[in-house]
């Protein structure tokens, strides 16, 4: 009877994993962000795009940074890509840049990708996974969102539909809010 239990227990844990591990590949239909009470400064880090030349988040300053942590084998990943496009193409004169940054990949996997997708965003190469670590992503896709101060003031973890309507007024308001 023990046995039994046990493994109806484990079954169960199996089924609400595999329904939770589903969620990650389906855009929310709410746009859910992480806030702190008190914004804080957003970590500052200097990473290469991919033509070698360094950028820091500090060159930013006066701008919305939509920074984003993804790689070329996170389905979800992908699957935000053309969204965040769109958004730094329409919003981009608004104020918006968006930065991704990819984990642990080789500069040339990671142009082969961003040409084939046509991305016109800066991405950047976080080799070491260094500066993931000082953001303390625990998982791709990993969002963070600064105002125009360089304060981070939202987080968004995994997939998100970033052409909703819910993301866009949430960028609108941070574009809207001077500093």
């Amino acid at each position: 009877m023990v046995e039994l239990g046990a493994g109806l227990v484990l079954v169960a844990a199996i089924v609400v994993a595999g329904v939770h591990w589903g969620r990650g590949t389906t855009p929310r239909s709410t746009f859910d962000v992480s806030r702190s009470e008190a914004a804080a400064p957003a970590p500052e880090f200097e990473l290469a795009d991919l033509a070698g030349r360094p950028v820091r988040l500090r060159d930013f300053r006066g701008q919305v940074v939509l920074l984003n942590f993804w790689a070329t084998w996170c389905a979800p990943c992908r699957e935000e890509m053309p969204a965040m496009e769109t958004l730094a193409r329409e919003l981009g004169p608004q104020g918006l840049t968006v930065l991704a940054v990819n984990h642990k990949e080789g500069p040339a996997l990671v142009s082969g990708f961003v040409r084939e997708r046509g991305l016109g965003f800066p991405v950047l190469l976080d080799a070491e996974g260094a500066v993931a670590e000082r953001y303390r992503v625990i998982g791709l896709p990993a969002t963070y969102l600064v105002d125009r101060r360089g304060a981070l003031v939202g987080t968004v973890l995994g997939l998100r539909d970033w052409s909703g309507q819910e993301a866009r007024a949430y960028l609108r308001g941070l574009l809207a809010a001077r500093s």
